[in-house]
């Protein structure tokens, strides 16, 4: 594959996870405690051109609430830049596991073609009142691998806001990503903050969605098939 169109499409790979448009709108003035800069750290590691990138930000959302929207794979072409089609794969979902795997088609710009890929996701409560979605890369036209997770946490005393803490590993296959490293972390750190408003936005603007994509995450945990 020609290597900048495998760099094109790793870049647009790493913002498949929130990069919405940019237009959502501003947050309430009583959101300001909230919605300061992200914090953004990078690790490196060991035979990797990218290092691992880490985000937290705040959400004005419940956690199952943030954490429904961000895996709602039914609804991701609706709100997705570029993403044609998000289509089930295949499903494991038992109450001791689930394992929801969805192929995806995103549209690229003329003369690329379109990337297909498959990523994996899984769905746990690491502590009471989170949610942790990891996702793993099952194939991928553009990737050697990507891998991360986003959990969303609960704030003491704030019921109604969440904190996202965001980690990525991408693995390009392009010989040119080495020099693509700054506008990845930009990216990422962009695809966080789009995650966020937009969680915000449909909060407002449609409750009733905002509780269907929380109610499948309380099906898939209860050993449920809910996409």
């Amino acid at each position: 594959m020609n290597q900048w169109k495998t760099t094109f499409i790793g870049l647009n790979l790493l913002l498949f996870y929130g990069l919405l448009n940019s237009n959502l709108g501003a947050q309430d003035p009583g959101e300001a405690e909230f919605s300061q800069e992200p914090t953004v750290k990078t690790e490196v590691i060991k035979d990797q051109v990218w290092p691992k990138v880490i985000v937290e930000t705040f959400i004005k959302a419940k956690p199952i609430e943030a954490a429904g929207i961000f895996a709602a794979y039914d609804y991701q072409t609706k709100y997705i830049k570029g993403l044609k089609t998000a289509k089930i794969h295949s499903q494991i979902v038992t109450t001791s596991e689930n394992d929801i795997k969805v192929a995806y088609v995103l549209s690229m710009p003329w003369p690329l073609g379109d990337s297909h890929y498959i990523h994996g996701h899984r769905l746990s409560t690491p502590s009471k009142g989170s949610y942790q979605i990891n996702w793993y890369m099952v194939e991928s036209d553009s990737l050697e691998d990507i891998k991360g997770h986003a959990r969303f946490s609960p704030v003491e005393g704030k019921p109604n806001v969440t904190k996202m803490h965001y980690e990525t590993l991408v693995s390009p296959k392009s010989m040119f990503a080495g020099m693509l490293k700054k506008l990845m972390i930009g990216d990422v750190v962009k695809s966080v903050v789009s995650v966020r408003d937009f969680t915000q936005k449909l909060k407002k603007s449609k409750p009733d969605i905002v509780d269907k994509y929380a109610d499948k995450i309380r099906l898939v945990l209860a050993g449920k098939k809910a996409y």
